[in-house]
C-alpha cells in the first residue's frame, strides 16, 4: 500500500484543477457505479486520473476546505472493489494521499489506456470526451473503438536501444514535475504516462518526444 504525504499547497493545486479529458475528482460518497463509469471512460479513451476524497470545486468553498479526509483506508475498499469488478480488467494503479497535519486519506487512481474495450458491471460502455464520461451505444462506434483498441500504434512502439534515463531525466519532464501535484517521482510519472513500458521500463516512441533532437 503506497501512501503519499501532500502539503496544503499541493492540495490547493489538486482541488483547483479543472476536470478534463484526463482528470476527475469525486467526493467519498460517490457511488460504485459512478466510479466504474469514470474509470471505464478513461480506459476506453486515453487513460486518466481519478481522485476520491476531494470535493468538486463546483461545490464552492476554499480549496483547503474541500479535503474530506477519509478516517480509515478500509472505508475506500468499496471504491476499489468497484474498479476491480470492471470487465475486462482495468489496467490501473492506485495510492493513498494523506494531507500533512490533517486526518484521513484520499484515494488516487491512475487508469491506463486499455488494450480492450471495457464496460461497467451493467454492461455499459463509456468513453471520455473532454470532461465528460459519455455512453457509447451505437454498434458501429463500439466496433470502431474495438478495432482501434486492437491496433498497435506507432507511439507505443518500444525503443530498446534508448536509455530510459534520457526520458526520465529530460529537462521537459523535470520542469513539468516541478509544479505538479502531488509531488511525483519522474520515473513513476514516465511509467504512469506510458512513456516507458510498465514491465521492462523500455522507452516508447512517444517518450522520445521529450528528448532534444540532437541527442537522438
Amino acid at each position: 500500500m503506497k501512501t503519499i504525504i501532500i502539503t496544503n499547497a499541493e492540495l490547493v493545486e489538486i482541488a483547483e484543477r479543472d476536470e478534463s479529458h484526463f482528470f476527475d475528482t469525486k467526493e467519498f460518497d460517490v457511488s460504485g457505479k459512478s466510479v466504474q463509469k469514470i474509470a471505464v471512460a478513461f480506459s476506453n479513451a486515453d487513460g486518466g486520473e481519478l481522485i476520491i476524497g476531494v470535493r468538486d470545486k463546483k461545490r464552492g468553498g476554499q480549496p483547503t476546505e474541500r479535503w474530506e479526509g477519509i478516517g480509515e483506508i478500509e472505508k475506500l475498499n468499496a471504491h476499489l472493489q468497484a474498479l476491480f469488478d470492471v470487465m475486462p480488467a482495468l489496467d490501473l494503479k492506485y495510492e493513498f494521499l494523506k494531507l500533512d497535519g490533517a486526518a484521513g486519506y484520499a484515494l488516487r487512481v491512475l487508469i491506463e489506456k486499455g488494450s480492450q474495450v471495457c464496460a461497467t458491471a451493467d454492461g455499459t460502455i463509456y468513453q471520455r470526451q473532454g470532461a465528460q464520461s459519455l455512453p457509447v451505444k451505437d454498434p458501429d462506434r463500439i466496433q470502431q473503438l474495438s478495432f482501434a483498441k486492437g491496433a498497435s500504434s506507432f507511439e507505443d512502439a518500444i525503443l530498446p536501444d534508448l536509455p530510459a534515463e534520457q526520458i526520465v531525466e529530460s529537462a521537459e519532464i523535470v520542469s513539468f514535475l516541478a509544479d505538479y501535484s502531488p509531488k511525483t517521482d519522474p520515473l513513476d510519472f514516465a511509467i504512469n504516462q506510458n512513456l516507458l513500458d510498465f514491465k521492462t521500463w523500455q522507452p516508447r516512441n512517444v517518450g522520445a518526444l521529450f528528448i532534444p533532437h540532437q541527442v537522438l
